[in-house]
């Protein structure tokens, strides 16, 4: 089934998101609410691996490709709208002041990857645009969607270890409290 997760890992139902999260009143900080995207983010990579993966069942790819293909051009943009507009200039600002230059750098490259990521996914989409009416085409995804995975893996890797904790360490919580309020005006959500 190309919609099964790893036993032992949490995965969103496809339906869930953040908006759904949001609406049905999660009162989450800005950073579990982030650490909620990279599990969504997880979740359709490797979903996106799997419909790629010899055998995978054809009469599932197309909806699974559907399904990653809405992730990857509604939820993901706006998650990365998140942080390069809200998180990245707040980090940036109180970093500088505290000196803080490994967390500095750290921040710097999660903007510097999403470049990469956003190229890797530019050419994703036409692709799972398509399976609907190719699934034999899947397999031709394959290689770009392991890359995908590839720069998934160092970019959340870093933001979780050194990025978000920063978030907590050198952030007011004023400011996190902004963070969460522009996701959800990001979402068109009230409160």
């Amino acid at each position: 089934m190309l919609t099964h997760i790893a036993p032992g890992k949490q995965a969103p139902p496809l339906g869930a998101s953040l908006a759904d999260a949001l609406k049905g009143g999660d009162t989450s900080d800005a950073v579990d609410l982030l650490l909620g995207c990279h599990q969504r983010i997880r979740h359709f990579t490797a979903m996106a691996r799997r419909l790629a993966a010899p055998g995978a069942p054809p009469d599932q790819i197309g909806a699974a490709a559907q399904a990653v293909h809405r992730y990857y051009s509604v939820a993901l943009p706006l998650h990365e709208a998140d942080e390069n507009q809200s998180v990245y200039p707040r980090l940036r600002s109180a970093l500088l002041q505290a000196g803080a230059t490994l967390a500095a750098e750290a921040n710097q490259a999660m903007v510097d990857q999403h470049v990469a990521i956003d190229k890797l996914v530019a050419i994703l989409l036409p692709q799972w645009a398509g399976l609907s009416h190719h699934p034999e085409r899947a397999p031709e995804t394959a290689a770009t969607a392991e890359k995908l995975d590839a720069a998934w893996q160092e970019h959340l890797e870093l933001e979780e270890r050194v990025v978000f904790p920063a978030l907590r360490t050198y952030l007011q919580p004023a400011d996190r409290t902004a963070i969460r309020h522009e996701m959800a005006e990001r979402r068109q959500i009230q409160g």
